[in-house]
């Protein structure tokens, strides 16, 4: 399912030994996100091997394949948020605040576990 207009298999892989385990149905919706929002859309953070995630400090989200890290800023962090939520991404982290450099929005779709994790949420960094 990897073949897309939008999106490398490069931008979604593991920074740090480049494996890539991305889900299809992310991705569809990940797709569908950028052709609404009619910009490109830089990846910071895509899929992050359980090493990755224990050598930064990061949360298992990542290790899921169904969370990004998208570098936006202002109008367009407000206009890609919207559009996210109406495709169905239900957890979504913001960091808007320091540097322009390094603001994103996180978007994952994750499913609730109850007593564990909350969805939909929005949480901020």
């Amino acid at each position: 399912m990897f073949e897309n207009a939008y999106f490398t298999k490069a931008e979604l892989s593991c920074r740090c030994c480049g494996k890539l385990h991305f889900s299809d149905g992310t991705l569809r919706r990940l797709i569908r996100v950028r052709g609404r929002f009619a910009k490109p859309m830089v990846i910071t953070s895509g899929y992050r091997c359980r090493d990755h995630c224990a050598r930064i400090g990061s949360t298992m989200t990542h290790t899921t394949g169904q969370a990004v890290d998208v570098s936006v800023t202002g109008g367009r962090a407000y206009e890609l948020l919207g559009i996210a939520i109406e495709e169905g991404f239900t957890g979504i982290g913001i960091k808007q605040k320091g540097s322009h450099k390094g603001r994103f929005l996180h978007l994952d779709d994750l499913e609730p576990i109850p007593g564990e994790r909350t969805r939909p949420t929005v949480w901020s960094y």
